[in-house]
C-alpha cells in the first residue's frame, strides 16, 4: 500500500468506470468511479507520508509498516490493515491540494454514498448517477494533475475525452465481444486499400482529362511528357491524400482500443513497463499493416492504366525525398528504409554538439591541438524524434515507436 500502488489501481478503476459508461453499464460506472476515486485520494496521501493512510483508530498495522516494524510481535498482518474512509481521504487530500480540489463535499457526497450503497447494499440513488461520475473524474483528473501522473498512462485512450461523458458514450461500443486488435487492424487495411484503388482511377481520369487537352496541336514527344506530368502531379496527389487519411483512421482504431497514446518517457514517473513496450509494438505493426496495405494496392491499381504508367516510376523512386515539417524544431537527419513500404523515409530531429573530452595526454600537447579521433574536438550527435515516409505516409513519433523499427533515439555520427 504506497501511492505507486495506489496510483496504478486508481488508473485502471477510472477506466473501467469510463468503459461501463460506454456500454451503457451506468451501475458499475459509479461503482468503479467511486473506488478509482478513494484509491487516487489516498495515492496523494501516500506521497505526502504513508502514515496519512492508516486509521489509527482501529488498529496500527500500517503505521507499524510505514516505520519498518512490520516483523514485530502484536503488528498485524497487512491482510487485516485499516485505512481512512474515502470521506477522510477527499477532506484530507483538498487540504493538501489548498484550493485546487475542484469540487466542494456536497458536490463530492453523491459519489460517496453511492459507492457506499453499492458496497454495503447493492444500491443506489440512480438520480444522481451522471453527477457522482462527473464528480469523481473531476477529483481523480485534479489529484493526477497533483502526482504529475502523465494523463496518457493514467486515463489512457480515454486521455482526450475523459472529461466528457457524452463523448464517451458515442465511442465505438465495447458491449458484446469487441473484435480482436488484429481483425479490426485487418479490416481497416482491406477498407482503406480499397480506397487507395479508387484514388488511383479518379487520378487516372484526371491525368488523361489533362492530356487530352489540346492534344490535336501536340507532337508525340510533347503529348508523352504533357502525360507524365499530368500522372505524376495526380498520382502524386492521391497517393497522399489516401496515405494521410489511411494513418488518420489507423490513430483513431489505436485509440479506441486504448493502445494509444503512449505516455512521454520524460513525464513516466513509473518508469516503462513490459506493457508499454507492447503496446509500442501493436502500434507500430498495426500503422505499417495499413500504410503497407494502402502502397501495394495503391502500386497494383496503378499498373492497370497506361496513362500512369509512365509515372509511377517518379512517384515510387527508390530515392530518398525529404518534405518539409511543419515543427521548426526538428531538421531532416537522415534515411532510412521505411518500415511497411521499403522506399526510404525521413527521420527527423535535432543534433547536439558536445567537447569530446578526451584526456590522452599526447592528444592536447601543444596549445589549439586538435583530438584526432573527433574532428574540432567535437562530438556530434543526432537525436531522433519522428519518422515520416513521404510515400506511404508511415508516421511514427514516440521514442518506443522509434526503437522498436531500430531507429536510435541518440547516434553519435562518426
Amino acid at each position: 500500500m504506497n501511492e505507486q500502488t495506489f496510483a496504478d489501481l486508481a488508473g485502471e478503476l477510472m477506466r473501467s468506470a469510463l468503459d461501463s459508461w460506454r456500454t451503457g453499464n451506468r451501475r458499475f460506472a459509479v461503482f468503479h468511479a467511486g473506488l478509482g476515486c478513494e484509491h487516487v485520494l489516498k495515492a496523494l496521501l501516500a506521497h505526502r507520508n504513508p502514515l496519512l493512510v492508516a486509521d489509527s483508530q482501529t488498529d496500527q498495522a500500517l503505521r507499524f509498516r510505514a516505520l519498518g516494524l512490520d516483523d514485530r510481535d502484536g503488528v498485524k498482518p497487512l491482510t487485516e490493515a485499516r485505512t481512512i474512509s474515502m470521506e477522510r481521504a477527499f477532506k484530507d487530500a483538498a487540504i493538501f491540494m489548498q484550493g485546487r480540489m475542484p469540487v466542494s463535499k456536497q458536490q463530492f457526497d453523491p459519489l460517496v454514498q453511492s459507492r457506499n450503497g453499492l458496497t454495503h447494499l447493492a444500491w443506489y440513488n440512480t438520480k444522481v448517477t451522471k453527477q457522482a461520475v462527473t464528480a469523481g473524474i473531476a477529483v481523480a483528473e485534479a489529484v493526477r494533475a497533483e502526482l504529475d501522473i502523465p494523463p496518457a498512462v493514467f486515463w489512457g485512450g480515454y486521455e482526450t475525452v475523459f472529461n466528457d461523458l457524452t463523448r464517451v458514450a458515442a465511442m465505438p461500443s465495447l458491449s458484446g465481444p469487441l473484435i480482436s486488435l488484429e481483425a479490426a487492424a485487418e479490416a481497416l487495411a482491406q477498407q482503406e486499400a480499397e480506397n487507395a484503388r479508387r484514388a488511383v482511377t479518379t487520378a487516372a481520369v484526371v491525368a488523361q482529362d489533362i492530356a487530352g487537352l489540346g492534344s490535336a496541336n501536340r507532337t508525340d514527344d510533347e503529348q508523352m511528357a504533357i502525360a507524365q506530368v499530368a500522372g505524376r502531379t495526380a498520382l502524386w496527389t492521391a497517393l497522399q491524400t489516401t496515405g494521410m487519411r489511411a494513418q488518420s483512421e489507423t490513430l483513431a482504431l489505436l485509440g479506441a482500443y486504448g493502445f494509444l497514446p503512449l505516455a512521454p518517457r520524460p513525464e513516466r514517473i513509473h518508469g516503462p513497463s513490459p506493457a508499454m513496450y507492447v503496446r509500442a509494438h501493436d502500434a507500430v505493426v498495426v500503422k505499417s499493416l495499413v500504410s503497407s496495405s494502402v502502397y501495394k494496392a495503391f502500386a497494383d491499381a496503378c499498373k492497370e492504366y497506361d496513362v500512369l504508367g509512365v509515372s509511377l516510376p517518379d512517384i515510387l523512386i527508390r530515392n530518398g525525398r525529404t518534405v518539409s515539417y511543419p515543427n521548426q524544431c526538428q531538421s531532416f537527419l537522415y534515411w532510412v528504409e521505411c518500415h511497411a513500404c521499403e522506399r526510404l523515409a525521413n527521420v527527423y530531429g535535432h543534433k547536439t554538439r558536445d567537447f569530446c573530452g578526451c584526456d590522452d595526454p599526447s592528444v592536447w600537447e601543444y596549445i589549439g591541438g586538435e583530438c584526432p579521433d573527433h574532428s574540432g574536438s567535437t562530438i556530434v550527435t543526432d537525436h531522433a524524434e519522428l519518422y515520416h515516409c513521404p510515400t506511404c505516409s508511415l508516421r511514427l513519433t514516440h521514442q518506443d515507436e522509434l526503437e522498436e523499427v531500430g531507429i536510435p533515439l541518440s547516434l553519435e555520427l562518426d
